[in-house]
């Protein structure tokens, strides 16, 4: 058996690939087409879906600040009702003590809400925890006794800014 090789040139080559991309290029362009609007669909829902999620996350701070607050009279806290006030329970302010005054932080809700990076602070007396600059209570925990001069400083600091921040609605009973 003898095999035949038929000599294409490569002119004859060049024509035959074109004609298979010829009849390719619809398919490719088409594909192109469908590919873009697919992503540009998907792209425009995932845009959709995180401005979405967006609202609903500024909705619930809003909530948070917005809520129909207890109406407060100044009054005396004791440590068990001030920590009524930690904005676990809808319809009541935040309120954080320092130095024996009881302040309504509510207008700080996203910092000292429930999930907030000062949320520690909310429905306590956190004089201790701004003096020495932690968000989570020690063992010391009212105390003040024991705190070096420039964390009694650092507290006064802190009382002049709050009492300059927000409303004081009544003190703490020791």
């Amino acid at each position: 058996s003898s095999s035949c090789t038929v000599m294409t040139s490569p002119l004859d080559l060049f024509a035959q690939l074109r004609e298979l991309v010829k009849g390719s290029e619809v398919t490719i362009l088409v594909s192109i087409a469908v590919g873009m609007v697919v992503w540009r669909v998907m792209g425009s829902s995932e845009k959709e879906t995180k401005k979405e999620e967006k609202k609903e996350a500024a909705a619930g701070k809003r909530e948070l600040k917005d809520r129909p607050n207890e109406v407060l009279e100044f009054r005396d806290y004791t440590r068990e009702l001030l920590a009524q006030y930690n904005g676990t329970v809808m319809g009541k302010p935040l309120l954080v003590a320092i130095l024996g005054k009881v302040y309504d932080v509510t207008a700080g809700a996203d910092f000292y809400g429930p999930g907030g990076p000062y949320g520690a602070f909310a429905g306590r007396d956190a004089s201790r925890m701004l003096s020495k600059m932690q968000t989570a209570p020690d063992e010391q925990d009212p105390s003040l006794e024991d705190l070096l001069p420039e964390e009694n400083d650092t507290l006064q600091n802190w009382a002049s800014f709050f009492a300059g921040k927000y409303k004081h609605v009544g003190d703490l009973l020791p």
